[in-house]
């Protein structure tokens, strides 16, 4: 038994390496498949994590009118916190918003000049507010209906614009990620055809070239397995070598781009190469897996017809 797959393993080599450049052609459309597929993970990646960073800002503010006592502040935020749809609410007072305003634009001079002409004229320059923050972005429009219904309502006012256009963002990464996607999906489904073609087309060629090895193979007895053996373990060697050119490419383009990806999500942590290392089985020997069983399969139907 070990003879035979010893020797079997010998004419497979044998013909990866006398059909060179068939298998060359065989490894470079299943590393094109393989990196059409790779590409998809790292795009819904950044995607995912760019919608996640968006979603993160979303919230509506409202802001208090003036003169508002602080224990009605107060008494407002414990009844929105109740909802069972709220994440958080934050409670911004007037000078912690004066605060972050001037932190926000401490190089400019003018705003700086403004900033204490206003604090001259009146005390007070920002209202006091609350920023609110719902478990799932789907409920914001549920949130401003029951507080535009509040019974506090008369006491602040709503500020949706920047929850309108985080809103608007988020759909337009969702769509972008949809076609984008399905891009992919065409493409890889355009690879496969090709690699399955080029797969059956390989096999032919070489029970073609081997014709006469195999017919002498079946006039001293060889059983079956051990003619189909060698075709069988040429297209794993395609797989595992185009696998490996693959792993290749993502991790050293993953490394390249890395630094940009920090500066793009700065603040964030977005790591391709770890992302990659924690899924390494899952991602790799599943493409692995899915080539093999689809190059296999083509191969099996390839020497079904021409071994005869």
């Amino acid at each position: 038994m070990f003879v035979q797959f010893t020797r079997i393993l010998k004419f497979a080599f044998q013909s990866f390496f006398r059909n060179f450049w068939l298998s060359v052609a065989n490894v470079t459309i299943l590393s094109l498949t393989l990196i059409v597929i790779n590409f998809l993970i790292v795009f819904n990646l950044l995607t995912m994590n760019a919608i996640d960073i968006v979603k993160d800002k979303v919230d509506v503010s409202l802001y208090f009118k003036q003169n508002i006592a602080i224990a009605d502040i107060e008494q407002v935020k414990q009844k929105i916190s109740q909802s069972p749809d709220i994440k958080s609410v934050e409670y911004i007072s007037s000078e912690q918003a004066l605060a972050i305003f001037q932190d926000r634009h401490k190089g400019d001079v003018d705003i700086s000049k403004t900033i204490e002409d206003l604090k001259k004229e009146d005390g007070q320059i920002f209202n006091s507010s609350l920023k609110i923050k719902a478990k799932d972005i789907a409920m914001y429009d549920k949130i401003l209906s029951e507080l535009k219904s509040n019974q506090y309502s008369n006491l602040f006012d709503i500020d949706e614009n920047q929850f309108r256009d985080y809103t608007k963002i988020t759909e337009r990464l969702n769509n972008i990620s949809a076609k984008v996607e399905l891009v992919g999906y065409i493409v890889s489904l355009i690879f496969i055809i090709i690699t399955l073609t080029m797969v059956y087309n390989s096999i032919k060629i070489a029970i073609y070239t081997h014709r006469d090895e195999i017919y002498i193979m079946k006039l001293v007895g060889a059983n079956t397995s051990f003619i189909k053996g060698p075709f069988f373990i040429e297209i794993l060697m395609s797989n595992i070598i185009a696998l490996l050119v693959v792993m290749g490419i993502v991790y050293g383009l993953s490394a390249i781009i890395q630094p940009f990806i920090d500066k793009l999500f700065e603040g964030y942590s977005v790591n391709i190469i770890a992302h990659f290392n924690e899924n390494f089985v899952l991602i790799f020997f599943g493409q692995f897996l899915v080539s093999s069983i689809f190059s296999v399969s083509s191969s099996y139907i390839a020497m079904k017809k021409y071994l005869k």
